[in-house]
């Protein structure tokens, strides 16, 4: 769904908007706003991990999750990658720390053990001290595609919003009803609440797998 419609869908589940109407102006845009600044503090929140501070000397393809500032005029271009390294393939009994496994053969189905989809909810962000700006963007795993957060506009897809629309809009909506002095309904709350929780879990993708310590 586009970024309007999600804007729609959050101010009709406050009452501000009825069915089959369009926003206005003021409102569209107001909360637009709110949904941009949404999903940047969904970044800057860590809802999506942690992000590796990154100071590249020349031309970088980021690997995810990553904050890259870029002072130097060497570093001409940033590239978000469609692929990742596979380095590692794990079996269970790297699940319990004991060592890495070399990846397990395919047989049967002509697939790369040697690279990967970026992790669904990736985020890159990228400083630039010369201009001052900062792009975000994040990558939606059911889609396989980044999206840029600041060039967002109303038409374009809102990101994350493919793997559930009506969740997308209740978490904006929870966030712009004290501004229009409304009372969220509890099935919106718990729309928004399994969406969030969805996020941040990420259920569906593969399992990650956390360094261990030996003391």
């Amino acid at each position: 769904m586009d970024c309007r419609g999600v804007v729609n869908g959050a101010l009709r589940k406050i009452g501000v908007l009825a069915a089959g109407r369009e926003a206005r102006d003021a409102d569209r845009d107001d909360t637009f706003d709110a949904l941009t600044n949404l999903y940047k503090r969904l970044i800057s929140g860590g809802a999506f991990g942690r992000l590796a501070d990154v100071i590249p000397t020349a031309d970088y393809t980021a690997c995810g999750n990553e904050r890259i500032f870029r002072n130097s005029s060497a570093t001409t271009s940033i590239t978000l990658p469609e692929t990742i390294s596979n380095a590692w393939a794990y079996c269970d009994c790297c699940i319990y720390g004991r060592y890495p496994c070399e990846p397990v053969p395919v047989t049967s189905n002509p697939v790369s053990l040697d690279i990967t989809t970026p992790r669904d909810c990736s985020v890159v962000s990228v400083i630039d001290a010369d201009s001052g700006q900062v792009l975000d963007f994040i990558y939606d795993g059911q889609l396989k595609a980044w999206t840029g957060i600041s060039a967002l506009t109303l038409d374009d897809e809102a990101p994350l919003s493919a793997r559930d629309t009506q969740g997308l809009q209740a978490l904006l909506a929870t966030n712009i009803a004290d501004e229009y002095g409304r009372e969220i309904g509890g099935g919106t709350i718990r729309l928004a609440t399994d969406y969030m929780a969805g996020l941040t879990q990420r259920r569906s993708a593969p399992r990650e797998l956390a360094p261990v310590e030996y003391f």
